[in-house]
């Protein structure tokens, strides 16, 4: 996991409690400044530490393409699959994969939502990326139909 800035520390223990739920486990926390350079170094660690999955959270704008999230995303090596989703609460979500193939690790840029423990888009998203599951753009998209989480 990946956040910026220790005063965000409110998205640990709901992301945390999340995965956990889920089976997995948190094998990391790096708390980097929001500049695209920390982020992309931050990323390449929890990979080559054995991270599967790398969620990001944040105060910056990861639905704007060129601010940090992003930027640092593809410093790293990572492409961004969608931008958004279109469900409520969790609109602002950013999906990404750095590598390719068997390699490929999702990065979730994490709306601010998900410091609360309502359902919102990552407990959609969630449980599918932790089990391999490769979620395309047109994936998110289809969430469109009946997507109201409240």
């Amino acid at each position: 996991m990946l956040t910026m800035r220790p005063h965000l520390r409110a998205f640990i223990p709901a992301i945390t409690a999340r995965v956990a739920e889920l089976g997995s486990a948190v094998i990391a926390t790096h708390y980097v400044a929001p500049e695209e350079l920390a982020v992309a170094g931050a990323i390449g660690q929890l990979r080559d530490s054995g991270a599967e999955l790398v969620i990001v959270a944040g105060e910056t704008s990861i639905m704007d393409r060129d601010d940090v999230t992003p930027q640092g995303i593809r410093m790293a090596g990572g492409r961004v699959e969608h931008y958004g989703a279109p469900v409520e609460p969790g609109n602002l979500l950013l999906l990404a994969y750095i590598g390719a193939g068997d390699a490929r690790i999702p990065v979730l840029g994490a709306p601010g939502c998900v410091r609360s423990r309502d359902t919102n888009i990552v407990d959609l998203l969630l449980p599918r990326l932790l089990a391999g599951e490769y979620i395309a753009r047109r994936d998110i998209v289809a969430l469109g139909h009946g997507g109201l989480l409240g």
